[in-house]
């Protein structure tokens, strides 16, 4: 008796199992309408060993536990069917019979080593297909799955309206056919496809500024077919744009900004004297600003607010609120020794250059304002005199010609500098009668060292120079000798 309750019990749990939805042909799982779908399902069916589609291996049968869809379309076209959440190797097939009838056509079919297979498949309508999930036999001869199936009639049409609260805008997809989408907002740092678009049906987003922008809507149905629409929206600031306008007063040099801006919140300003203008120079709103010569200058003022910007650029013009030095000078001499008179008018500063210096003859000059200088040789030197002031300079030249000197030219072959160039010590050698004091002055005549000669030798400490170009000046009662000499 106890075997027999035994027999009929598995005998009832095999039929059970057998009789459950989409386990075989006969119980198939019958979709009705599309699109259409389902999850969580099981196959926990019947094995189909042999499934009418090309290749062979994988592509035609999976070996393990099947589930079984029948469909039978209402209109013609293309339908997707897409497996997800699967196990690994899980293979989708499509039969224009169950697969156990002798006559059964593959109609398509689609495996996945790595699960979730899906394809497209073009049916007739009034026709009964079945659709076929299989599992590999192997160590879990089945698998769960979730499926969806879409008809697709037609190509998408994409399109959308948009409506505008601030920087904020939020789109309605109005497009027909479509399963998903793809915006982009063209904001982007970069173009699409190489930006990240929303892929939100009706998405919000916020633009940063107001302006024009080109929006990309792609659309895109079951069977992978898509529509673009690029469209440009305007985005309108709910305020006035900025006017830019400022006045300017100067006392000499320094010049007061007054800004007469209009709906503006921020501020850049170039002033014109700068040396690489990248950035503005004062974001303050009424800034004062400092130049260093008189002239001409274009100053630009850029005013900002939520709605945008504008720019205005006045030259101001800074005149000198005195005169424009006139250079002019006399002079008198004795043999090789000239005594220069600046007659200039106006002048603060002076620089005389002799006309007898071989090294750097307009750069290392005498600044004094009456000079006296003894020629070397006989010969006409051209002589010049630059003046300046706050307002500017001038340049006057005479000719000057030494007829006979006041001592023998032997004596300056009796001067030596070395060793020249030079890196830390400068000897300087000189006639034991030779009573002077000795300065060194950089290219522009400006006097570094200042020291008395004590003996016919001096050795001079320059270590602590810059690298350059020195001239070394020995100054007596009557006359001055320049040597050039280079610190390394």
């Amino acid at each position: 008796m106890k075997k027999l309750f035994t027999l009929f019990f598995l005998t009832t749990f095999i039929s059970s199992i057998y009789a459950q939805t989409g386990s075989t042909c006969s119980e198939a799982n019958v979709i009705s309408s599309v699109p259409y779908s389902a999850s969580s399902l099981t196959t926990i069916g019947t094995t189909y060993n042999s499934l009418p589609c090309s290749g062979s291996g994988l592509s035609n049968y999976m070996s393990g536990k099947d589930y079984v869809f029948s469909f039978t379309p209402s209109v013609d076209g293309d339908y997707h069917i897409a497996l997800s959440n699967t196990s690994p190797a899980v293979g989708l097939f499509v039969t224009d019979l169950c697969p156990d009838d002798a006559n059964v056509q593959c109609i398509a079919n689609s495996n996945s080593i790595t699960g979730n297979p899906s394809l497209t498949v073009n049916l007739t309508s009034g026709n009964t297909y079945y659709i076929i999930v299989s599992s590999i036999n192997l160590t879990t001869p089945q698998t769960s799955f979730d499926i969806t199936i879409d008809v697709c009639t037609g190509a998408p049409h994409s399109s959308f309206t948009f409506v505008q609260n601030a920087h904020d805008v939020t789109f309605t997809n109005t497009s027909t056919d479509a399963t998903h989408y793809v915006w982009y907002f063209g904001d982007e740092l970069l173009p699409p496809p190489l930006s990240q678009g929303d892929t939100t049906t009706n998405p919000t987003h916020n633009y940063a500024q107001y302006g024009d922008y080109v929006v990309t809507l792609i659309s895109y149905n079951a069977c992978g077919i898509t529509d673009t629409l690029r469209d440009t929206i305007s985005i309108i600031c709910p305020g006035n744009m900025p006017h830019a306008a400022f006045t300017y007063t100067n006392n000499g040099l320094e010049v007061s900004f007054t800004n007469q801006s209009v709906d503006a919140v921020s501020y850049g300003w170039y002033f014109g004297d700068e040396l690489f203008p990248l950035m503005p120079s004062d974001t303050t709103a009424n800034p004062t600003h400092i130049y260093t010569q008189y002239g001409s200058y274009n100053v630009t003022l850029i005013a900002t607010n939520d709605c945008g910007n504008d720019t205005i650029i006045l030259t101001i013009d800074l005149q000198c609120p005195g005169n424009i030095p006139v250079a002019s000078f006399t002079y008198t001499q004795t043999d090789a020794t000239v005594n220069f008179t600046s007659t200039s008018t106006d002048a603060t500063s002076w620089k005389w250059f002799f006309g007898d210096s071989d090294f750097f003859p307009y750069i290392v000059g005498d600044t004094t304002e009456n000079p006296t200088h003894t020629y070397m040789a006989t010969g006409t030197y051209t002589v010049y005199l630059i003046v300046s002031n706050e307002c500017g300079s001038d340049t006057i030249s005479q000719t000057v010609t030494i007829t006979t000197l006041q001592v023998n030219s032997s004596f300056l072959n009796q001067i030596y500098l070395y060793p020249n160039p030079c890196t830390d010590y400068l000897t300087i050698n000189t006639p034991d009668t030779f009573n002077n004091s000795i300065e060194i002055m950089d290219y522009t005549g400006k006097t570094i060292l200042n020291l008395k000669k004590q003996s016919s030798i001096s050795k001079i400490d320059i270590s602590n120079l810059k690298q350059g170009i020195y001239i070394v000046k020995i100054i007596n009662a009557e006359k001055n000798y320049t040597l050039p000499f280079v610190k390394l």
